[in-house]
């Protein structure tokens, strides 16, 4: 089965949106979904978080770069974020998304990101083929496909689900 995801664009951010953008430090401390959530994106927008429940986010180059730390996509998780398109990801933020089952679709397609969607837009992005289609406008855009073992990552809930889905294949068949 395909791992499909559609929405509409809920923000257009620029290149280099870096952690401390996406969930400023000074809310470390929090824990708490409901909290966390409020704080997504505080430092662009403070009342951006609010519309993105069931949203997606479309970026520029270098998305998530700074540090490496999970929180921003913990925020992006618990806003209701449904999708999270950028030209790139900074490779820690990129493999953390899987990780924790936020679904990051690079489109590196040639094509600028201002020409994809803008807000409003209606999209959907296929991981497996990497096609990008912009329902709204009609255009699709060919983008690099997803690994499978990513893809299977986003399928089962992350890192944590696809372990203990997979334990007895990781343990070589045994139960220790």
């Amino acid at each position: 089965m395909a791992y499909v995801k559609r929405a509409k664009i809920g923000a257009c951010l620029p290149d280099n949106v870096n952690t401390d953008l996406i969930f400023p430090a000074r809310y470390l401390v929090l824990f708490k979904p409901e909290e966390i959530r409020t704080h997504l994106f505080e430092d662009i927008n403070p009342s951006l978080a609010k519309d993105l429940e069931n949203r997606a986010v479309i970026g520029g180059a270098n998305f998530g770069c700074g540090s490496a730390r999970e929180q921003g996509l913990s925020a992006l998780k618990y806003a209701g974020v449904q999708l999270v398109i950028a030209k790139s990801f900074s490779r820690a933020f990129f493999r953390n998304g899987f990780n924790n089952a936020v679904p990051l679709f690079i489109a590196d397609c040639p094509e600028p990101i201002e020409e994809i969607a803008s807000v409003g837009d209606e999209v959907e992005a296929d991981f497996e083929s990497g096609l990008l289609r912009n329902i709204t406008t009609g255009r699709d855009f060919q983008c690099s496909p997803t690994s499978i073992f990513l893809v299977s990552l986003l399928k089962e809930g992350g890192i944590w689900n696809y372990c203990q889905n997979h334990k007895d294949e990781m343990n070589g068949g045994t139960d220790e």
